[in-house]
């Protein structure tokens, strides 16, 4: 009688286990590390929408992604390591920084700003003078 009994809350026990890890309420790892931010202009400390981010490095897919509306971003799934981080949107100076340091199940959030182009203003007041306007 003593057997099953120990049988039995061995059995509870390793089901209740298999069960938690299947609905995912047990995790033996650390979670995917990830980025999150927003991207401002440098001078109007606005948010800036549709940045186009790019994410690259070694053993990593390289990710593009697009700043809302708030100038938020969030990527996921990144691989641990050293990665670059590109910004890019038309009006703007494109942006590149190297060497960010992303660790296993750590969320690095960055506070980015944007700077705007100045030789895209004076091309664009070039073509308005020409155009008479």
């Amino acid at each position: 009688m003593r057997h099953s009994k120990k049988f039995i809350v061995a059995f509870f026990i390793i089901t209740t286990s298999l069960l938690a890890k299947a609905n995912g309420e047990v995790n033996d790892k650390k979670g995917d590390p990830s980025i999150s931010g927003t991207i401002s202009d440098i001078e109007s400390k606005k948010p800036v929408q549709g940045v186009t981010v790019f994410i690259s490095g070694k053993g990593q897919d390289k990710k593009e992604f697009t700043t809302d509306a708030s100038g938020n971003f969030k990527t996921t799934q990144l691989v641990p390591g050293e990665v670059t981080i590109v910004m890019e949107k038309k009006g703007y100076r494109t942006f590149k920084k190297e060497g960010i340091l992303i660790k296993e199940g750590v969320t690095l959030k960055l506070n980015l700003d944007i700077e705007e182009d100045d030789d895209a203003g004076v091309f664009h007041q070039l073509f308005r003078m020409l155009d008479g306007d």
